[in-house]
């Protein structure tokens, strides 16, 4: 995984990829974004009720660390309020162990949440 070795979380996750893959079923909110330097593309889907976040789903094309990164996101999300955008990126860096590099990919992470959100948003007001 780039050189540094990953902390054991980020083994798991990458290994697991725990809430991967595309939903099924209707109200499913979606957002996506991309890095075209490094092909990292991500793709979140978010169900709501009551204003809250129920269910994530994520799909990613990127480096193992990436894929780590959206899953930790995605068991972190049921519970959080639909516009709760914010991301503690440097943190997430630290808990998986990933080299600060790695970051620009997190904010793909961000941007497709983010826009995800905001789809979900329009659903539920």
């Amino acid at each position: 995984m780039s050189g540094q070795p990953p902390s054991a979380l980020a083994d798991r996750l990458f290994r697991e990829a725990p809430f991967a893959g595309r939903p099924d079923g209707p109200g499913w909110a979606s957002g996506e974004a991309r890095e075209p330097l490094t092909g990292t593309h991500v793709r979140w889907h978010l169900r709501g009720q009551g204003g809250l976040i129920s269910a994530a789903r994520y799909e990613v094309r990127g480096c193992p660390f990436t894929v780590a990164a959206a899953a930790c996101v995605a068991g972190e999300l049921p519970g959080r309020p639909v516009g709760d955008w914010a991301l503690d990126l440097q943190d997430l860096v630290r808990r998986l162990g990933a080299p600060e590099a790695k970051l620009g990919r997190f904010f793909v992470i961000q941007d497709a949440l983010r826009e995800a959100q905001l789809q979900l948003g329009g659903r539920t007001a």
